[in-house]
């Protein structure tokens, strides 16, 4: 399994060119919002959110922290994910990039819940190169988000997840 894993990333890398994605260097930050639909403790429901984004110069990962309250209760969740594609589609302006990340959360509505994912980034970054002192660069991003994973809530509910669609921008410094 691990050699057909690193036959498919080495393939990624010649295909697209590169080995590490493509967006800018230094500090990423940024907000984000969405909605989609979700397994919601082994039944279908609908859902919402912001979230902060982040981008961490020396760590491969691109954050989201998102919080959610409504009538029902509150979530905060925590996202990682590493995208080992990121090609330019129209020259270094619009790129496309396809990740893998995981995702936590902790939900308090009538009961405790807890989440744990495998997430599949996969979008679009228009990126929009700037020289106005520390700002390097602006990017607006469409995104979906394929997961799976399970949920206690408070019992275990498979499967949980589902797949929400974030509109976001962010800043790099």
């Amino acid at each position: 399994m691990k050699k057909l894993i690193f036959v498919l990333a080495l393939a990624a890398i010649i295909v697209t060119g590169t080995a590490f994605a493509d967006h800018p260097s230094g500090w990423g930050i940024g907000v984000q919002g969405g909605g989609g639909g979700g397994w919601e403790g082994g039944g279908f429901g609908m859902y919402r959110g912001a979230a902060l984004s982040l981008k961490v110069p020396s760590l491969p990962i691109y954050w989201a922290i998102d919080v959610e309250a409504n009538s029902w209760g509150i979530w905060l969740g925590v996202a990682g994910d590493f995208y080992f594609v990121d090609a330019p589609l129209i020259d270094k302006f619009l790129h496309w990039y396809l990740g893998f990340g995981v995702g936590v959360g902790l939900g308090l509505y009538d009961d405790l819940w807890l989440q744990a994912v495998a997430r599949v980034p996969v979008g679009l970054s228009f990126q929009l190169p700037l020289n106005a002192g520390p700002l390097n660069a602006f990017e607006v991003y469409l995104q979906i988000v394929p997961s799976l994973g399970v949920r206690f809530a408070p019992n275990l509910y498979f499967p949980a997840g589902g797949w929400p669609v974030n509109l976001g921008i962010r800043l790099w410094f």
